[in-house]
């Protein structure tokens, strides 16, 4: 008996199955491609609750060091990631690494016109 994705014309080599994350800080990085100025990088607060307060913030790539970080400290969110009330600190670098990293990606790619990367789980 052929799989939904096999009749579809699609070949199955196998699945990878992981752990779920183990919980975190919710957090999104994404891209959209804007008409006039080409990619667009954007981070916020994640999850289910990134519609909700529309906590966001955008830079055109490339993404410096400077640019991943105050991105990032602009969020009304940040506090999440920094022990707001007696929480564990996150690990704000590895955000960072990402967001530079997703804006050399699709600087590279131009044919990565779209990506949503959600929730992006933020650990100690």
């Amino acid at each position: 008996m052929k799989s939904e994705v096999e009749s579809k014309g699609k070949r199955v080599a196998g699945f990878l199955i992981q752990p779920m994350a183990e919980q975190g800080t919710e957090m999104f990085v994404g891209v959209t491609n804007d008409g006039t100025f080409g990619p667009v990088v954007a981070c916020g607060y994640g999850g289910t609750s990134v519609e909700l307060f529309k906590d966001i913030s955008v830079r055109l790539p490339p993404i410096s060091d400077a640019d991943a970080s105050a991105m990032i400290r602009s969020l009304k969110s940040y506090p999440l990631l920094t022990g707001f009330r007696g929480s564990t600190k996150k690990d704000v670098s590895a955000l960072s690494d990402l967001i530079i990293r997703i804006g050399s990606l699709v600087r590279d790619v131009p044919e990565i016109f779209e990506m949503d990367l959600n929730p992006v789980i933020v650990h100690e």
